[in-house]
């Protein structure tokens, strides 16, 4: 007896094979090449407006350059007008944030070009929730 793909594993396929290079960026769960949109070119130092609105958490695409242009959909946390990204271990965007510092962001079709500082400071720390490894967004336009 033959067995055919059904329409839903035909999806499921198409999902995880194809989807993750389109669209210039991450889909969903799935990781991404290169971001696309409009490149801000202004330096942002209170993110609260750009990083929709007055939510405290929220989601943002992140764009590595490590070992090739890789861009994933990760949560954030907004304190104070900053951003911070939680990281740990095995994840590879954190692993690497280690190799170049120098990322990208998108908010919508908006993409900034900024830095990922590891936070260190014991004050600065104790706003956030407790991770592995802490990172602040800081715009990179001068």
């Amino acid at each position: 007896m033959k067995e055919y793909l059904s329409p839903l594993k035909i999806t499921v396929l198409c999902a995880v094979f194809f989807l993750p290079g389109c669209g210039g960026g991450p889909t969903g769960p799935f990781p991404g090449g290169e971001l696309s949109g409009t490149v801000v070119t202004e330096r942002i130092s209170d993110w609260s407006a750009e990083a929709t609105g007055s939510r405290s958490r929220g989601g943002l695409a992140l764009e590595t350059n490590g070992d090739g242009l890789r861009s994933v959909n990760i949560n954030y946390e907004l304190v104070d007008g900053k951003i911070y990204l939680e990281g740990e271990d095995g994840r590879t965007w954190c692993d690497e944030l280690k190799k170049n510092l120098s990322v990208r962001i998108r908010f919508g079709e908006r993409i900034y070009p900024v830095r990922a500082v590891l936070v260190t400071d014991p004050v600065e720390l104790s706003k956030l929730e407790a991770g592995q490894y802490i990172y602040r967004i800081e715009s990179r336009i001068p």
